[in-house]
């Protein structure tokens, strides 16, 4: 029971990151249009480089607590 609430919790909090990233990325990118503050890589696009911006690290956050999560649900789930 206790893996299982574990598991519910970082796979919700995995979420709950993952979202918060693409929308603060999202809201970022906006002011990437704004001629008095810059222009953003070509190569990426837009929305590439605010998530360039925001960061890997909160991504890579995510997916390591999805991970972990699944593996507490099946694990909690074996016994």
């Amino acid at each position: 029971m206790k893996k299982l609430i574990i598991g519910s919790v970082f796979f919700i909090s995995s979420i709950v990151l993952f979202g918060m990233t693409l929308i603060s990325a999202s809201v970022y990118s906006l002011y990437l249009t704004a001629p008095d503050i810059g222009g953003y890589e070509t190569n990426l696009g837009l929305f590439g480089t605010a998530l360039k911006e925001v960061g890997i690290a909160p991504l890579s956050m995510s997916l390591v607590l999805l991970v972990a999560g699944i593996y507490l649900f099946i694990k909690s789930e074996s016994r």
